[in-house]
């Protein structure tokens, strides 16, 4: 094969390889892009009794009947290498539990939190 063909080979090679590294979805409904990301339950309560901190927190929107239910969760992921905290608001009729493996759609404070399933962890 001549240099010229390997190389432009090569490049569309690197190019899909590039372009598919981007479209991450997950159980094919979750999508990078969309804001979801792979997170952990640290702690579960209510606004009042969650003494977390974090850059990100739902309790400050949330309504207030919500406020006093279980309705609450302290998470961690990953964000490009860095550990990130965030409070989120969690979908009512749904159990979670410190420890649980779960999707966050990140820049929701309306519940938007998903158990992972065994196979996805």
């Amino acid at each position: 094969m001549n240099p010229r063909r390997l190389l432009s080979w090569t490049s569309i090679v690197l190019s899909l390889g590039a372009v598919s590294g981007c479209a991450t979805v997950y159980e094919g409904q979750f999508a990078f892009t969309d804001g979801w990301r792979k997170a952990k339950v640290e702690k579960v309560g209510s606004a009042s009794t969650l003494d977390a901190v974090s850059a990100s927190d739902c309790r400050d929107v949330a309504p207030a009947e919500r406020r006093y239910a279980d309705g609450f969760a302290l998470v961690s992921y990953a964000d490009f290498g860095h550990l990130r905290r965030r409070v989120v608001a969690l979908p009512s009729h749904t159990r979670f539990e410190a420890g649980d493996a779960v999707y966050i759609k990140l820049r929701s404070c309306s519940g938007d939190v998903a158990h992972q399933r065994a196979s996805s962890r």
